[in-house]
């Protein structure tokens, strides 16, 4: 199904994800509430999560299998797909949107964006794109040269930060704004408007 969002009261929203943060944690590591929620917003257009899957290493006849690791999220949410707790939502194209790291879903008729931080993406990167907003996001992301706040050595690549071609470990999100250069700041006010005391505007 496309499942067309709707935006429903925050106390609405929390309820929703405080569910399905019920229903999921079993097959993570860590779990949170991202998006719009996070941010306060009196309204909600979805329910964004982000989740470090359990791995377990795969079994077989002779015994572990060289490489091989069962994602236990992803097992379960397949499992509530198949159930009907969770729905697929398709892309433009009619196709279902439910990778590894991304998928994209209906509960009680509301849509659920769930992402997965997998190697090697870091938790503090992925964390802090998926709160939001879109613009504020965009504009840490973003090279100085362009008006945003990366510097020339540095990118966002595959859910991390890189200088220099190495990974920049970012556990939490605070790491992220450390490496930038930027002081620390709270969801609620990662707006659409904010940008760095002294920078211009975004464009």
């Amino acid at each position: 199904m496309t499942g067309a969002k709707q935006r429903i009261p925050l106390a609405q929203a929390e309820y929703l994800a405080a569910e399905l943060v019920a229903l999921l944690s079993p097959a993570c590591v860590r779990i949170e509430v991202a998006g719009s929620i996070r941010r306060r917003k009196a309204t909600v257009g979805d329910v964004e999560l982000v989740m470090v899957p359990k791995l377990e290493a795969e079994m077989d006849m002779f015994g572990l299998k060289p490489g091989g690791s069962r994602n236990l999220l992803d097992e379960l949410a397949d499992a509530l797909f198949v159930s009907g707790t969770l729905e697929a939502r398709q892309d433009i194209n009619g196709r279902p949107r439910w990778g590894s790291r991304y998928k994209a879903a209906m509960y009680r008729g509301f849509a659920v964006d769930l992402f997965s931080v997998l190697q090697p993406a870091q938790w503090g990167t992925i964390f802090l794109i998926r709160t939001g907003s879109a613009k504020f996001s965009h504009r840490l992301v973003t090279q100085r040269r362009q008006g945003g706040c990366m510097p020339a050595w540095m990118q966002e690549r595959d859910g991390a930060l890189w200088s220099h071609g190495e990974m920049v470990p970012t556990p939490e999100e605070t790491d992220v704004f450390a490496a930038l250069g930027l002081p620390f700041v709270p969801p609620e006010q990662r707006t659409e408007s904010w940008r760095p005391v002294g920078m211009g505007a975004f464009s």
